[in-house]
């Protein structure tokens, strides 16, 4: 996964080449401690659905970078339990891995599915920046979470160096956790 040209987190090192190209749908979740009501949610990772659009990057970016704002519309979960199945709405991207945490710090990506052997790759955060002021809002309004540039650790498979996550839509927690629940989840979807 890459980076747009007017991203404001730093390029790909030279030597690196695109592997990749994915739409994530899922959850930012959070929680919240009942007895601090002002304070703001705590994050405790993520859970997506990893949709191919490396077909779509290489022949219409522009169309790339208007699909997570498209993916936010369709409701979790998607239409068939075979997870390798499952399709993004009406446009019929097929599921390419699954983004998740593996523990407070670390998210993971698994590109390994039936279909194709992407790689895996543990990962941390290299740099981290605001979303553009006019990235799309979530279902319920909530800002898009942050864009990020993640180094893989070294047992990462298949080649695996960074991922970015960007063109976000949704995903932020409301600035407290006033009537918030324990732990909540918040819709997002990103390239």
């Amino acid at each position: 996964m890459y980076p747009v040209s007017a991203s404001p987190l730093p390029t790909p090192e030279a030597g690196l080449v695109v592997k990749h190209v994915a739409i994530g749908r899922g959850t930012q979740n959070y929680t919240c401690d009942a007895s601090k009501p002002t304070a703001a949610p705590t994050a405790v990772g993520a859970v997506a659905t990893l949709f191919n659009a490396s077909c779509i990057a290489a022949t219409y970016p522009d169309l790339l970078h208007a699909l997570p704002k498209l993916a936010l519309q369709f409701d979790l979960p998607f239409s068939t339990s075979d997870a390798d199945e499952k399709k993004m709405g009406p446009t019929e991207l097929l599921v390419s891995g699954k983004h998740f945490f593996t523990n407070s710090t670390t998210p993971f990506f698994n590109l390994d599915t039936s279909r194709a052997q992407i790689g895996e790759a543990p990962c941390s955060k290299l740099n981290a920046s605001a979303a553009p002021a006019d990235a799309p809002k979530g279902r319920q309004g909530e800002i898009a979470v942050p864009w990020l540039r993640l180094a893989a650790n070294p047992d990462a498979t298949r080649g695996l160096q960074q991922v970015f996550r960007v063109e976000t839509a949704g995903g932020s927690s409301p600035a407290t956790c006033e009537g918030q629940p324990a732990t909540f989840q918040v819709e997002y979807a990103a390239e």
